[in-house]
């Protein structure tokens, strides 16, 4: 199931593409697609999280498969929020 997004923000930084987005899960595993063709880097601020068990990987699925451009969440619980800021290209 997808998660649900947002993108608060779009802008650059230097010579970096910027997307700060907004996410809340729909379900334990979701696939957040941040609108790059690659993601370089990433950070996360956890608004509400129940579990705090949650795993993030960039270029990848949440099973671990290549999907470059996204960044796969696990752990997570219905209803958690996190706040993504996203550098790529």
């Amino acid at each position: 199931m997808a998660f649900t997004t947002s993108f608060l923000t779009k802008t650059t930084f230097g010579n970096q593409r910027v997307h700060f987005i907004r996410v809340t899960a729909d379900a334990a595993t979701g696939t957040v697609d941040t609108g790059f063709d690659v993601v370089e880097m990433f950070t996360v601020a956890n608004q509400s999280s129940t579990a705090a068990t949650e795993k993030y990987a960039m270029n990848e699925g949440p099973e671990g498969t290549s999907i470059v451009g996204s960044i796969g969440i696990t752990g997570c619980t219905s209803g958690d929020e996190y706040m993504l800021t996203v550098y790529g290209r």
